[in-house]
């Protein structure tokens, strides 16, 4: 099958799977490899794929393309402000991604796969729809919640883009039984569920045997902005309550945010709150889940996730997982395999944290089960087959042939 894939693609995600010369190429959006992961499995399967991105460091006008073995990527334009006006037009945000849509659209049309596989709700999905090409939608957030935490211009235009791609959609997919219930009432289109998928581990990760040292408990946490939704601050305060118990214990943050100098380091030095916490920051993606292998918890103070990527990627390593008990899709991703507690209150995260520090066959324990469970339930072939029928039903109208 010719599959279309159309998303915040990262070049460093999909460099490997590229035979031209990758070093003029655009970058592409930084962060986790989720499409190179699932491009990397459709790939194994037998399939070609076709995908598309934008890109803010390249001119207008032009699309960029690169190539490799049963595999092609087509860089298209985005204009860099949202709604300032610059070099001759105005921001992207004053039309709901209009150009970048269009432009979009063309190279999918040109390219005429069988079906486009679109995520995120929003100008990678309407540009989908308006290609004329059978689609498949997955949503990855619900567009309610993120205007409910950031009431601002740009999210209200990308609230109304999203009931637009929700109306409309033909067939769609949601990341957590969570999200499904929380988009599924603007929906026209039934909505399956299909989780992210995980990457395969480097050997020297996945085989790692570390021992747990309860004279100085390593931590974790993996957050991207400092804001209401993420809230951050009592996970710090907890660490602190943690810390006079294992005064030798190390919190390790890494995120958008977070680094040295960051709003989370400013926030924690005017109340005290420094001590053994290491403000990392943007990691690149081996280095983050390097330090999520050699960590004995992760702690995720989030209120609200839909599918919560850095639990998965811990939990995949065998670390146990502090979350919130009402927070999204956090307790059916932990599921058995950590605490969820208020994640509110300082003192209910640390108190769930010293239970598990203070035993180490529970923490072991749940670490083997995290591992185990996490891996069975969101590993990249377990996820592209499911995908699979999803790209059955699109283009056949059935399932499971």
């Amino acid at each position: 099958m010719k599959i279309g894939i159309v998303g915040p693609i990262s070049t460093e995600s999909i460099v490997k799977l590229l035979a031209d010369d990758t070093g003029g190429l655009p970058r592409g959006y930084v962060g986790a490899p989720l499409f190179g992961n699932l491009i990397g499995a459709l790939l194994d399967r037998g399939h070609s794929i076709v995908a598309y991105t934008t890109s803010s460091d390249m001119p207008p006008d032009i699309r960029v393309s690169a190539t490799g073995e049963r595999f092609k990527i087509t860089y298209c334009p985005v204009r860099p402000h949202t709604f300032r006006f610059s070099k001759g037009q105005w921001g992207r945000g004053t039309d709901a991604f209009k150009q970048e849509r269009i432009t979009l659209s063309q190279a999918m049309r040109d390219d005429a796969p069988d079906l486009v596989h679109a995520h995120w709700i929003y100008e990678f999905a309407l540009a989908a729809i308006e290609s004329g090409l059978p689609h498949l939608i997955t949503c990855h957030d619900a567009p309610q919640v993120v205007l409910r935490y950031s009431p601002n211009l740009y999210r209200l235009v990308r609230y109304f883009m999203a009931r637009q791609v929700l109306k409309q959609a033909q067939h769609l997919t949601a990341v957590s039984p969570y999200l499904k219930q929380k988009v599924e009432g603007y929906a026209r289109a039934p909505i399956t569920v299909v989780p992210n998928p995980l990457p395969a581990h480097p050997a020297h990760l996945a085989e790692s045997t570390r021992q747990y040292n309860p004279a100085r408990p390593r931590i974790a946490m993996v957050l991207n902005g400092w804001g209401a939704r993420k809230n951050p601050q009592p996970a710090l305060r907890a660490f602190a309550v943690l810390r006079r118990t294992f005064p030798d214990a190390e919190l390790s943050i890494m995120g958008s945010d977070y680094g040295t100098g960051g709003k989370a380091e400013s926030w924690a030095q005017a109340q005290g709150l420094t001590a053994g916490v290491h403000f990392m920051g943007q990691q690149p993606y081996p280095v983050l889940l390097a330090k999520l292998a050699e960590s004995d918890l992760l702690l995720h103070p989030a209120l609200e996730e839909t599918f919560g990527m850095s639990i998965a990627e811990a939990m995949s390593l065998g670390v146990p997982v502090v979350g919130g008990q009402s927070s999204g899709a956090v307790p059916w991703v932990i599921g058995e395999a950590g605490r969820l507690v208020d994640v509110r209150s300082p003192h209910a995260i640390a108190q769930a944290a010293l239970e598990l520090l203070n035993d180490a066959q529970a923490l072991a324990g749940l670490g083997a089960k995290a591992k185990t469970n996490t891996l069975g339930r969101f590993s990249r072939d377990a996820v592209a087959a499911a995908y699979e029928d999803q790209y059955r039903q699109v283009v056949f109208g059935v399932r499971g042939i």
